[in-house]
Formats: structure tokens, sequence, C-alpha cells
């Protein structure tokens, strides 16, 4: 009764029920309608979730465009995922307004300070090639440490890198061998990483397993 009384919340809980047919069949037409009634009714989830099937619906520019207004709102209401969606559409689409292509990556850092691994990620990317802004090797090696220690496996290959470059902090083999080997053993193939690593010394290899035997999250 609360969906059809416009509630936007329950609208919303509406939607994902009818999405995963719990208790009800399953109804897409209709879940999309209400998500898109509890987006423009302000429902911050919803107006993140509606931007999404506005752009699996419509692929290319015109999605993108079709859904940035509904993932800034969501954005402004501190849904992480949609600070990271304007980012990123932000850096890329075109026609945009400048002033909207310069506060890239402050989004960017808004989903990256609200702990989101993949936009500490891209913060850190950002920040060494210099997107977005100047290029900050030590805050760019900061970010992608954080995203390393909390498991992001690609931040842990990116972090290896910086530490045999000796980008944004001193040159540490080991460490550089020690986050190498977590990101591979997650599954993740470098052969520039691996040839340094057989380049190293085998005490300097036996360091940096032990020291990714002992790596938990954080």
């Amino acid at each position: 009764p609360r969906a059809q009384g416009g509630d936007a919340a329950a609208m919303f809980k509406y939607a994902l029920i009818l999405m995963e047919g719990e208790g009800v069949p399953r109804d897409k037409v209709k879940a999309d309608d209400y998500m898109r009634k509890a987006a423009e009714g302000g429902n911050p989830s919803a107006e993140f979730n509606w931007a999404q099937l506005l752009i699996a619906d419509n692929p290319g520019e015109k999605g993108l465009k079709l859904a940035l207004p509904f993932y800034e709102k969501s954005a402004e209401q501190g849904i992480a995922d949609s600070q990271y969606a304007v980012a990123q559409i932000y850096a890329t689409l075109k026609d945009l307004p400048e002033e909207k292509k310069q506060l890239a990556r402050e989004w960017m850092a808004r989903a990256a300070r609200a702990g989101f691994d993949t936009a500490q990620l891209d913060l850190g990317i950002w920040l060494v090639n210099g997107v977005g802004g100047p290029k900050d090797y030590v805050k760019g090696f900061e970010w992608l440490k954080l995203a390393a220690n909390g498991g992001n496996v690609a931040a842990q290959n990116k972090l290896a890198h910086l530490y045999i470059n000796a980008i944004g902090t001193p040159p540490n083999p080991i460490e550089a061998a020690k986050w190498y080997v977590l990101s591979r053993r997650a599954g993740l193939a470098d052969p520039s990483l691996e040839d340094f690593y057989l380049g190293i010394e085998d005490d300097q290899q036996k360091a940096a397993i032990e020291a990714a035997n002992k790596f938990r999250r954080r």
C-alpha cells in the first residue's frame, strides 16, 4: 500500500521484490516502473539503480547522458557507487561543461573516502597519472596502499609496480614482491612482475613470501 501511495522508499523496496520475484511473480516492466517512480521521488538508492537500468537499456553516450542526472542526485545524498559513477562520467563524457569535468577527481575522492575500494584504486591511479588534476605521487601511493590493504587485487598489483619504480615511495623490492605474490595468488597474472620476482635474491623472495603469508586485510 505504501508503494502504491507514492512512498519513494517503499516503491524502491517493491521494485526489488518484483525484480527478484520474492513471493510474487517476477515482472521486469512493473519493477522498472516502480524503480523509476522511486528515483523520481528522490530515493538515493533508487536513483542509482534507475541510472544503472538506463545505461543497460541505452548503450553508449545516450545511456550515460540519461543516467547522469540520477547519479548526480544520488551522489549528493552520499551513495558512494553514484559518486564513483559521476566521477567516471565527468572524466570521460566529452561534451560536458568544463566546470563538471573539473569536479571529476573530487567526486572520485568522495567515493574513496567513503571506503569504496574501486574508487580508492582509481583515485590512486588518477593521482599518479595526473588524471583530473596535477600529479601527486605520494597521495596516489597512499590511496593505492589503502585499497591494497583492503584486499583490492588490482591495487596490490599497482602497488608492486610503485615499489619497484620508487613512485611515491622509496624503492623496496621485498614489499614489491610481497604485493605481487598476493595479487598472483588471487589470480592476477603479470609477466613483468614475474620477471622482477624471479630476478631478486632468494632471501628476498623468502622474505616476501613470509610477509604475504602474514598479510591480513585491514
